[in-house]
């Protein structure tokens, strides 16, 4: 079959690419075969709605959403429509009844297959957009990104390579931190974690960098104040790819700082295509896939129940957790997961046949 491929995603979707064509399919990717209308597809593979309109906020603008709809609805006529789903709603929003989530609503109503990586993204959908039908949406289990293993260099090596002691437990927070208040619940455990020996690694952008002028002055002068006397060594900018696994790596553990609301996260799979323990809210996905002796779950936007998780962490033995973390995802990854989803894909394609 021809499969495209619609998103520029650079993360999620080359491992996807792998799978497909490990099956036999041709495949083409990027939103230009989108909007072109060139070419015949069997299937158009969808990740993120607000993607096709643009990240910064179009998914609110009718004028910017409905062209996308028809096109959308153009292609139908062609091609069967399958889509992952990450999240609810754009970043940009937390509100379910926004234009955003109507929008959402009306992407999801044209789709003929809906993949979830949880149980507990399935629930949450179905309450968000009930109209949806339940029938073409499949628990399909995690990713990994196993393109990213050819640049595992093990954790001695990444420790060197990023200038970091063989000999200290190291916390990494990678991946976009959106809300300022996350980096204050990491100040805040941090702080009372109280392990002074122990190294807190930001292995992303501040999220005041795109501030100007006062307001990100004061607030780096805050985060220095609440994390003064601590060990912290900071990267401070979106990392390469091989950066990126240099610090999953030389962690420790990843610190995922969460409030209860995200649906799912490319940290939880990132992290465990390397093995990396993970400390992580006891909510949705983590709690329905990390209740296990080499993780460690904590309560979502409690500082001290963060601070006690990564204690807790900190006691366990770091080689045999990411041993136990790597066994649990050798059942992980796209190829298992579009095996998963053939029989609803056939399905599919028996019950809607195209010209």
């Amino acid at each position: 079959m021809q499969i495209m491929m619609c998103s520029n995603d650079i993360t999620f979707c080359p491992a996807l690419c792998e799978a497909y064509t490990r099956r036999g399919h041709a495949l083409a990717a990027g939103i230009p075969n989108f909007f072109m209308r060139l070419g015949h597809y069997d299937i158009v593979h969808f990740h993120w709605p607000e993607e096709l309109v643009g990240f910064r906020g179009n998914s609110a603008d009718p004028a910017k959403t409905e062209p996308i709809l028809r096109l959308i609805d153009w292609w139908r006529e062609r091609a069967l429509l399958v889509s992952t789903v990450h999240n609810l709603v754009p970043h940009s929003t937390d509100r379910l009844d926004s234009p955003d989530a109507r929008y959402y609503a009306a992407f999801y109503e044209r789709m003929d297959v809906i993949g979830h990586f949880s149980e507990y993204s399935r629930r949450r959908f179905s309450e968000a957009y009930p109209a949806v039908d339940p029938a073409k949406q499949v628990v399909h289990g995690l990713n990994r990104f196993d393109h990213l293993r050819p640049l595992a260099k093990g954790r001695v090596a990444a420790r060197q390579a990023l200038g970091l002691p063989r000999d200290k437990r190291i916390f990494a927070v990678i991946g976009a931190i959106r809300k300022y208040q996350e980096m204050v619940l990491i100040e805040r455990a941090w702080r009372a974690v109280a392990r002074p020996d122990d190294i807190l690694l930001f292995g992303t952008r501040l999220p005041w960098q795109d501030t100007r002028g006062l307001r990100r002055t004061v607030k780096h002068a805050l985060h220095r104040m609440r994390l003064r006397n601590r060990s912290v060594h900071y990267m401070n900018r979106m990392l390469s790819d091989p950066e990126l696994v240099e610090v999953v790596e030389a962690a420790d553990a990843v610190v995922l700082a969460r409030f209860g609301t995200h649906l799912n996260s490319g940290l939880f799979p990132l992290s465990m295509t390397f093995g990396t323990p993970l400390v992580a809210p006891d909510y949705g996905i983590y709690s329905e896939m990390l209740k296990d002796d080499a993780n460690t779950l904590y309560e979502p936007g409690n500082a001290e129940a963060l601070a006690q998780a990564i204690r807790t962490q900190a006691g366990k033995d770091s080689a045999a957790a990411t041993a136990a973390n790597l066994a649990r995802a050798a059942d992980f990854g796209w190829d298992g997961i579009l095996e998963r989803m053939w029989p609803a894909i056939e399905k599919a394609q028996a019950s809607r046949p195209l010209g």
